[in-house]
């Protein structure tokens, strides 16, 4: 019978080493989400929010948690948390995570409970009916002065007789204009029949009329004078204002524009989620074109340099950031007028560049107003009526400018037409008549009036003595 040797043990005293303890759970959540997103701010903020659901729950392993257990969580949270929104939704992405990606579970549709503040519940259903942040802040802020005015009551037990005195209150007391009072019934009405779900009566007696203001127009010799004393932002600004005009844009939708939405090949700008979230297409002005190319290649270079530093991620509409981790970090997907500082985006976390501030493009226009000698109020939206209004001018149908502006209805592109030079406004003077215009001109300027006030229908009948 063979012996086999015997291996000596440690010498006593020897210190032995302990073996490698398996990663824990967290660790390995940690390692999971690093891999799917490739960076560590959603990975430690998952982290995070799953450490925090299994201390609320003794220290138990998720896999014996289910869709109850993160229903409790959920509801703790949102009547503890100073921002239960933003608190609710960071922590059902997490779990999602957790149980989906990581531990291939399925326990069903995560519940969203509801917040027990009334502000939040307002949010919540703006944000539920996608509505911007301008007007969920604009809700919010009309629904604080409406409970403050009636003494901090809650509105559910008031109804339509405390409408109308507010209402009253801000047209007799406040001087306010008609879109302004407007707004706040609107603002109301959203908080009792869709947050409330309480009916409240009739109550068109006491809307105002909005009355119908012409927009300012300048013309092709001032805009020439504006844009040409566009300053700031290194050239950005002048680009930016010569899109303004030269495509019709909104100041919001200029400046939200990225680096896909250039067609340089077939000179087109597609507008993405303009007001009421619609898309269309303009044209890309080729007087730009030399500009846009110069400035293409400094993004491109600025992005090099953010890719490098790790800091290339930018905001991404619904909830692309989670289908297409990526996406965030590739070029096309980049504000092509991005800010010259990074920020953290107060969302997700992440630091990358955000688009131009609004107020700084539109502080520049109003600065090269001044500068040009315009005497009248200039701002962004100016080069956009100006630039509806020229089209009109040199022939181009309303509905084509209905199109290029993003107008739902046909009605708003109208009053373009009564400010384009063969419209009303283009009518010759009876004074005028006696600098020698001829019986021609009479003729021209009223065949062009009744066509605008038939809606296209050209009169051939009209005598110069009638």
């Amino acid at each position: 019978m063979t012996t086999l040797p015997q291996i000596p043990g440690p010498a006593p005293g020897t210190p032995t080493c302990p073996a490698t303890p398996p990663p824990r759970l967290l660790d390995r959540l940690h390692d999971a989400a690093l891999a799917h997103f490739a960076r560590p701010e959603p990975a430690d903020r998952y982290v995070g929010w799953a450490r925090r659901f299994i201390l609320f729950h003794g220290k138990r392993h998720p896999r014996e948690l289910s869709l109850p257990e993160v229903g409790q969580y959920l509801d703790h949270l949102a009547h503890t948390e100073p921002d239960p929104l933003g608190a609710l939704e960071q922590a059902r992405e997490a779990i999602e995570f957790l149980y989906e990606r990581f531990l291939f579970l399925q326990i069903g549709e995560l519940p969203f409970p509801e917040p027990p503040k009334l502000l939040d519940r307002i949010r919540r259903v703006c944000r539920l009916r996608h509505y911007s942040p301008r007007t969920e802040e604009r809700y919010v802020e009309w629904v604080t002065r409406f409970v403050r005015f009636h003494g901090l009551r809650h509105p559910n037990t008031m109804g339509g007789p405390e409408v109308v005195r507010f209402l009253t209150h801000l047209a007799v007391n406040r001087h306010v204009a008609a879109g302004t009072q407007n707004q706040a019934f609107n603002a109301l009405l959203f908080l009792y029949e869709h947050v409330l779900q309480i009916d409240l009566p009739r109550l068109d007696s006491v809307r105002a009329k909005r009355p119908v203001r012409l927009p300012t127009v300048l013309s092709p010799e001032e805009v020439g004078r504006v844009l040409d004393a566009v300053k700031g932002g290194r050239g950005v600004f002048k680009l930016m204002a010569g899109l303004l005009y030269g495509a019709g844009l909104r100041r919001e939708e200029c400046c939200r524009v990225r680096v896909h939405d250039v067609d340089l090949y077939r000179d087109q700008l597609v507008v993405r989620h303009g007001k009421g979230g619609k898309d269309r297409v303009v044209m890309l002005p080729r007087a730009l074109r030399p500009d846009l190319d110069g400035h293409l290649e400094w993004r491109r270079q600025l992005h090099a340099k953010d890719v490098a530093a790790g800091l290339a991620r930018v905001a991404l509409p619904g909830a692309m950031a989670r289908k297409y981790p990526r996406a965030a970090q590739e070029f096309g997907w980049q504000f092509l007028f991005a800010s010259r500082q990074r920020s953290r985006c107060p969302k997700t976390g992440d630091v990358g560049r955000h688009h131009v501030d609004p107020g700084s493009i539109a502080r520049a226009v109003g600065a090269a107003a001044d500068s040009a000698g315009v005497t009248r109020r200039t701002g962004c939206h100016t080069l956009r009526h100006s630039f509806a209004t020229h089209l009109v001018e040199r022939g181009v149908d309303v509905r084509t400018v209905q199109l290029l502006l993003g107008h739902e209805s046909l009605d708003t592109t109208m009053v373009y037409v009564h400010l384009a030079r063969k419209g009303p406004a283009g009518t010759i003077s009876p004074l005028d008549l006696l600098a020698g215009y001829t019986a021609e001109d009479l003729r021209a300027a009223a065949n062009a009036s009744l066509v605008v006030a038939r809606g296209g229908t050209r009169c051939t009948g009209i005598r110069a003595d009638g």
